[in-house]
């Protein structure tokens, strides 16, 4: 198998911050394909956790911002790629009080494989 030289876009998915709650609620099922760049955009009035098991917290997004988070940057000194896994799902929760408004939108992009 190889890879083709060029990189495609998954399907983004987005989550409403009014439904946001302490506990940690899916946003992203699972990612379809193996990914090397996984974007967060927050366009709603209150920081939201990120989590990649449901349980403990990864990472936060805060509010009106974005976060690119750039696997390959993170790739071996070999050349090895740093990809996160096909399936991770994606957990949200709020951090402050319930949004007035807006969404988080969890982009990703792979390179597809041949073969």
């Amino acid at each position: 198998m190889g890879v083709i030289n060029r990189a495609l876009a998954n399907t983004y998915t987005y989550f409403d911050a009014k439904l946001l709650d302490t506990a940690f609620q899916v946003c992203d099922p699972g990612l379809p394909n193996p990914i090397f760049l996984l974007k967060f955009i927050n366009t709603s009035d209150v920081n939201i956790l990120i989590s990649y098991d449901g349980v403990y917290c990864h990472d936060v997004i805060l509010h009106n911002s974005e976060v690119v988070l750039p696997f390959q940057e993170g790739s071996k000194p070999r050349g090895d790629i740093a990809l996160m896994a096909r399936g991770m799902p994606v957990y949200v929760a709020k951090e402050t009080n319930p949004g007035k408004g807006g969404y988080l939108y969890v982009i990703s992009y792979y390179q597809p494989i041949i073969g």
